[in-house]
């Protein structure tokens, strides 16, 4: 017999077999449960709502059978076709227990193959009407077909393969971990866990940027495959850090106003074929002209970053219609804890601060509550990490202009505390510790004095 195109997927017969088979070995329910969840996988409504009855019962500590389902019927339950006699029939001619798995995972098919109708029919009447561009229909149809891919069955609780789990990832803990480069960081959180939000917080002048930089190479360098979205600076100012970084001989300052003697232009183009090289298209891809999520969303599921870092995200345009911004950005943290779980990916997301922050003592350092709409950021973060750059608030009264503490003020697994890390705004550079700057300026210092032609004055 031919099905009817019109009708979407679904057996009646499998429904029922399934409902009287958990009415009659309602022991079943708990592994079910796991497929059917609420019932709304069913397509029939009387199967929802003997579903959600029986749910109800089991809750309440209620027998379950068939002469106890029957009285528990409402007029509303009966007028959907569920009557006594209708119990009776689907609990007369009941599978076998090892069948019901297979009956609900086969439901659950059905159900996803009406979502798939219900998706792609959407989709093309966005596209018949034409009142958004075209690649928005594209990421629209991408996050959602996405979306099913990620929809699957709860399945029961296992003690035993729960404890398999953990103790897999307690010997294999490198593979969840990435670490930053910098030891004092990884000391406090021990490096950056896949799955979860670390937020990069700090005042304007205090380094912020240039950090996500110098951790961008760190992770690149060491295999880490990276996504990073400026919502505020264009990719060739970000590109210009990176050129002072990696060179180590090209001042930031000089390299922005496009001032070089010939030694310098030769250091560039060296530069450009390392940098080409090193962050090549396979380890990094970097937007500066995408604004929602859901345009990001669909690069990271695309690309399949290791690391997803967002230089800002009180930019980006929310991708629910949320008057409150407290709530709007709530529900963006929320979708990147999501989008950080569904691809084993480290976020990395730079945030502002409050202006209450200027209201106390220039000295203060960054708290938690410093953050613009803090609740909605910080409880979602595993990690939240503030630059702090003392030359900027007290000049070198107190740790100099080569030094920007790292203050962790929340490290879900690991401690809060601070790290000094060293700087060098000329070089756009954060070195592991202020003696590893010491180090390296006593190097350079050397290799100028032995070249004949150095490359500075530019």
């Amino acid at each position: 017999m031919l099905k009817d195109a019109n009708v979407p997927p679904h057996d009646e017969m499998l429904e029922n077999a399934l409902l009287g088979g958990v009415i009659s070995y309602p022991k079943e329910f708990s592994r079910i449960e796991g497929y059917v969840s609420d019932g709304s996988i069913f397509y029939l409504n009387k199967s929802k709502a003997l579903w959600k009855l029986i749910k109800r019962m089991i809750m309440d500590g209620e027998e379950i059978s068939m002469p106890t389902v029957s009285a528990s019927l409402s007029a509303s339950d009966k007028q959907l076709g569920l009557t006594p006699y209708y119990v009776s029939g689907i609990t007369t001619d009941i599978p076998m227990v090892s069948s019901l798995e297979s009956y609900a995972s086969k439901i659950y098919e059905q159900h996803l193959l009406r979502e798939i109708i219900n998706s792609t029919t959407t989709i093309q009447q966005s596209a018949y009407d034409n009142k958004v561009s075209a690649y928005e229909d594209i990421v629209h149809a991408h996050t959602h077909l996405g979306e099913l891919i990620s929809f699957k069955p709860s399945q029961g609780f296992s003690i035993e393969s729960e404890m398999s789990e953990t103790i897999s990832s307690i010997k294999d803990t490198d593979s969840k971990l990435i670490k930053t480069g910098f030891d004092g960081i990884d000391g406090l959180a021990g490096g950056l866990t896949r799955g979860e939000i670390t937020i990069i917080g700090g005042r304007p002048g205090h380094g912020k940027t240039t950090f996500l930089v110098n951790l961008l190479a760190n992770l690149i360098g060491a295999g880490h495959k990276c996504v990073l979205f400026n919502r505020e600076l264009p990719n060739s100012e970000l590109l210009k850090k990176l050129i002072a970084l990696e060179s180590g001989k090209l001042s930031y300052a000089m390299i922005r106003k496009g001032i070089y003697s010939e030694s310098g232009i030769v250091e560039l183009e060296r530069i450009k074929k390392f940098i080409v090289k090193k962050y090549n298209k396979n380890m990094l891809r970097m937007f500066d002209n995408i604004r929602d999520f859901g345009k990001s969303s669909a690069e990271v599921k695309r690309f399949k970053p290791d690391v997803i870092l967002d230089d800002y995200i009180q930019l980006i345009n929310p991708t629910k219609q949320i008057e409150q911004r407290r709530l709007q950005l709530e529900s963006l943290v929320n979708d990147y804890k999501w989008l950080a779980k569904e691809h084993k990916a480290v976020v990395v997301l730079a945030s502002q601060l409050n202006r209450g922050l200027e209201m106390r003592s220039a000295s203060s350092k960054p708290q938690l509550s410093d953050l613009a709409e803090s609740g909605a950021i910080e409880q979602v973060a595993e990690n939240v990490f503030f630059t702090y750059y003392d030359y900027k608030i007290n000049g070198n009264a107190n740790k100099g202009k080569n030094i920007i503490t790292i203050v962790a003020r929340k490290v879900r697994y690991g401690e809060t505390g601070e790290t000094d890390l060293g700087f060098d705004g000329d070089k756009a550079r954060f070195y592991n510790s202020v003696e590893a700057l010491q180090e390296d300026m006593a190097n350079a210092m050397k290799v100028e004095k032995n070249e004949k032609e150095g490359l500075i004055p530019f």
